[in-house]
């Protein structure tokens, strides 16, 4: 009965929005960003005040706020306060966690504020948000994972980086990878450690483990690029070139290290693809538009092969 009613007045407070966007009331789209110091958020920002400054000029909108996630979800539970009290009519998000980043959503239902969510996902996402635009994060960690196999089809042992633990992200690409590796026999995981998507606590981590491991250490699996493209040239300063390197979201200089060899693979992530869809869909939302529940990004596997097609 609780879970009825909850998807009563989330489908109510969708109708409620598209209501007061009908009647001419200002129209402001609320962004709570993840960061805006990691370079993978960056791209999405200025993606996001591009397609929002063309609304705004073409008078879709009236005005749109940003605010500062600082990958804490915490600050970002605070901001959906702030978003609510500056009269947001629909609310983006990027969630740093998916547990701490639930309350988000619920505020957006008390609220009567239709809420998307961008990149990874809450625990109440499927239930509580008015959408949901991203890429499959399982995937992203099997493409890797096969990567790896088919990069050193001997086998050997490996190392997984992960980002915040308790991210959605985080979490399928770790199911990603353990879907394909648990079940090769050639392969041995090593040690997985949480390095919060940060390059300097990736390399520490990797310090250790060359250390630890020596030769037995054949490849290291990041959950994102600022963490496997710091890591890779660490290991080229420390004569292990060998090591096999691949991360995720397809930034600049990890495609640029792609392409000169240096880096081994990457799995592009089209961030700026993402929030565009997302503000898109709220939009929609707004207008009263019929919207899915979700719409997925692909990933792609970028290699020396194909990386001038995407750099």
């Amino acid at each position: 009965m609780r879970k009825l009613l909850t998807l009563v007045l989330a489908l109510c407070l969708v109708l409620t929005a598209a209501a007061a966007f009908a009647e001419g009331d200002a129209k402001i789209i609320g962004v709570i960003q993840k960061n805006t110091t990691d370079a993978f958020h960056l791209t999405i920002n200025s993606a996001a005040i591009e397609k929002l400054d063309a609304l705004k000029a073409d008078g879709v909108i009236d005005d749109y706020r940003l605010y500062d996630g600082k990958t804490d979800p915490m600050t970002q539970c605070d901001l959906m306060e702030m978003a609510i009290n500056e009269e947001c009519d629909v609310v983006i998000v990027l969630p740093a966690e998916a547990a701490g980043c639930d309350p988000i959503l619920e505020r957006g239902v008390e609220a009567g504020i239709p809420v998307v969510v961008v990149n990874s996902k809450t625990n109440n996402t499927d239930e509580l948000a008015a959408a949901y635009v991203g890429s499959d994060d399982v995937y992203a960690g099997e493409l890797m994972a096969q990567f790896v196999q088919e990069k050193l089809p001997e086998g050997g042992g490996y190392a997984h980086l992960m980002g915040i633990i308790g991210n959605s992200a985080q979490i399928q690409r770790t199911e990603g990878i353990h879907n394909i590796l648990d079940e090769d026999p050639n392969w041995t995981m090593l040690d997985e450690q949480g390095a919060e998507w940060q390059a300097e606590k990736a390399v520490k981590f990797t310090g250790d483990w060359l250390q630890m491991y020596g030769d037995q250490l054949n490849a290291i699996i990041c959950d994102n690029d600022d963490m496997s493209s710091a890591v890779k040239a660490y290991c080229i300063t420390e004569g292990r070139e060998d090591i096999v390197c691949i991360g995720v979201d397809g930034n600049a200089g990890p495609m640029a290290m792609v392409a000169s060899g240096e880096l081994d693979a990457t799995v592009y992530q089209d961030g700026a693809g993402q929030i565009v869809k997302a503000i898109e869909v709220a939009v929609d939302v707004l207008e009263g538009n019929e919207v899915e529940k979700e719409y997925m990004i692909p990933f792609v596997l970028i290699t020396l092969d194909n990386v001038l097609d995407y750099i």
